[in-house]
């Protein structure tokens, strides 16, 4: 179990260091690429929230630890009553551009090597402070978004349905909306189950594991 963890604490650390490091490839360009051949079958909305979750953090500000934990265990129960597959071994993702934050599985309690108690703590700190202190104004992110947009467009496979879901994702920011949801698409092709845990805590939840 401990070398498991090394292996993918490594494989974290080296794609966050490469990552755009490609000759002749912006960053952007290289994240978007990255993203688009681990889930081919994303639309526009979900590389939006994959970039959303990197720059504001959770999307959902909780407090209360216990209710979470509560929620993970009956999240993995009705995942299994309705027969969804689970990723072995489960995965753990850095969003967006920076890698701020990683998209952890909960197959990680399902299977033991942590406790919903720990997953649901390091979520509720992952949503406390992000901003404070952080320069990151809804206008700066409509900036970033069309810049990844562009980018986005260099890439292959192409988001599906695209320019349609270009065209409502500017027509919700205009109206001041700003979180999405997975696709449907996307939900039914990667049936995932996630937290968004800062990077830092997600470390220090690799290490305390390993002990």
């Amino acid at each position: 179990m401990k070398n498991s963890f090394c292996y993918l604490l490594l494989i974290m650390v080296i794609s966050l260091a490469v990552g755009g490091c490609g000759r002749g490839v912006s960053p952007v360009r290289k994240a978007m690429q990255d993203y688009m051949t681990q889930y081919p079958e994303s639309q526009l909305c979900d590389v939006y929230k994959f970039c959303f979750q990197d720059y504001f953090g959770p999307e959902h500000l909780v407090s209360d630890s216990a209710a979470m934990a509560d929620y993970i265990l009956r999240e993995i129960a009705y995942a299994d009553s309705v027969g969804d597959p689970w990723q072995k071994p489960p995965f753990a993702y850095p969003t967006g551009l920076e890698g701020n934050f990683v998209r952890v599985d909960i197959g990680f309690v399902r299977n033991g090597t942590l406790t919903a108690g720990q997953l649901a703590h390091a979520f509720v700190e992952s949503s406390k402070g992000w901003l404070d202190g952080n320069e990151r104004s809804v206008e700066q992110w409509k900036e970033q978004w069309q810049t990844i947009q562009s980018e986005l467009r260099k890439v292959e496979p192409l988001p599906k349905n695209f320019e349609e879901d270009s065209t409502l994702i500017a027509q919700a920011l205009a109206k001041g909306q700003y979180a999405f949801h997975h696709s449907q698409r996307f939900n039914q092709t990667y049936h995932q189950h996630y937290r968004i845990i800062r990077q830092d805590l997600w470390k220090d939840l690799l290490a305390r594991a390993q002990q």
